[in-house]
């Protein structure tokens, strides 16, 4: 494998080695079974360390990854079952005399009492990390549409550095292994630091364990000009996407390739008010592999309600065109939304089909959708309605 690749590649496998060694140190205390065995030793990484752990997993997938389709594997990285045998720590306590002296040694009472300590010093840490990932999560969805290869090769043919940015932001809306093995792919070989940067944290937001590749350790392809350009021009280019619904609907009005190709199999309209009974609804479609749009999921940086406007309508009417169906989310708020009757209104136009489902039912785990009679949400002036109440709401968003 090239020099660098084998470098990153080693110094990942070392720092591995080397909290395996700190982590066991302390399992080593007193924490471990009398009679301990190898699955015994895993079982306590994975319970005291599990993000650390999981750090060896995804690693050992991604170079699997990278070996499949090789003649000769480059990598050839060991599982984290095996991997471990390796560390030192492990090999002094899984000797025959280490493991007759802590047998002798072994207190039941110690042994409860040194659990129950390092629990207390882990369990905030873990906590916190769980937290963290959670709210990255809430923040995508967890599936993978069927148009998302066909975005990920946009990215590889396109040489605009804003184009590629544009197309990051696209994939960062969903959280799948398809885009992970694709930002740690960008992380590892994408010359733009800009870009280099986006992959890397998001990929951190998960928690995932990453190192940050260094520019000068990236392979450049192509003629002696073209790496010279790539090395020192767009290397260190930086570019600045204007978030507003108006640079949206400019990108959608154009037809630009990413929006072009996107579908989704249900459009949700409901109140913002019910955030987390529709955060419920969205994880239970994902599980049975619908794309779901959601605004402030699939188009978060734009569609700011400070920011609502005629494009802002523009753009949620391209986004109905793309959805199969509509789910009404039924509750209260949404009853009473300019938004929902808008969503509504123009979707019943087109006639396409729409579903309700309520907010009591979502409570209750119940996730079976209904037909929908929209008759009581009729109104031929529904477009004008939603501008003035839009128009109403700014001031007060924006103080």
């Amino acid at each position: 494998m090239p020099g660098a690749a084998k470098r990153i590649f080693e110094a990942r496998i070392r720092d591995i080695k080397s909290e395996w060694n700190k982590e066991l140190k302390e399992l080593s205390a007193m924490i471990l079974p009398k009679n301990y065995t190898h699955e015994d030793i895993v079982a306590l990484l994975q319970k005291y360390y599990p993000f650390e752990w999981k750090t060896a997993d995804d690693l050992y997938i991604y170079y699997g990854k990278l070996d499949e389709g090789l003649r000769k594997a480059r990598y050839n990285m060991k599982c984290p079952k095996d991997l471990l045998k390796e560390v030192p720590k492990y090999r002094e306590i899984m000797k025959i005399e280490y493991r007759k002296k802590y047998t002798e040694m072994f207190s039941k009472s110690v042994n409860k009492r040194s659990e129950e300590e390092l629990w207390e010093k882990r369990f905030p840490k873990i906590e916190r990390i769980k937290a963290r990932i959670e709210k990255a999560k809430s923040r995508t969805q967890q599936v993978t549409p069927d148009y998302i290869s066909e975005i990920i090769a946009l990215y590889y043919n396109c040489e605009n550095l804003k184009d590629k940015m544009y197309i990051l932001k696209e994939l960062e809306r969903y959280y799948c292994k398809d885009i992970i093995e694709f930002m740690s792919k960008i992380n590892d070989t994408e010359i733009n630091e800009q870009l280099r940067d986006e992959a890397f944290y998001h990929l951190q937001g998960f928690g995932y364990a990453v190192r940050k590749r260094r520019q000068k350790y990236i392979h450049c392809h192509g003629s002696q000009k073209k790496k010279v350009y790539l090395r020192n021009v767009f290397a260190k280019q930086t570019c600045d996407i204007k978030q507003t619904p108006e640079n949206l609907e400019y990108n959608i009005e154009n037809s630009v390739p990413w929006e072009i190709i996107k579908s989704f199999d249900y459009f949700i309209s409901h109140s913002s008010k019910d955030y987390e009974y529709v955060q419920e609804l969205i994880k239970a479609e994902n599980k049975a592999g619908k794309n779901i749009y959601c605004d402030w999921i699939n188009d978060i940086d734009y569609l700011k309600r400070h920011l609502l406007c005629e494009a802002t309508l523009k753009v949620i009417e391209r986004r109905l065109k793309q959805s199969v169906s509509m789910i009404f989310v039924d509750s209260d708020y949404s009853k009473d939304s300019p938004w929902c009757k808008y969503e509504l209104n123009y979707f019943h136009e087109m006639g396409k089909s729409i579903y309700v489902i309520s907010v009591s039912d979502i409570e209750k785990g119940n996730f079976e959708l209904s037909d929908f009679d929209i008759t009581p949400y009729i109104d031929s002036d529904y477009k004008n309605f939603a501008i003035k109440e839009g128009r109403n709401i700014r001031p007060q968003e924006e103080n």
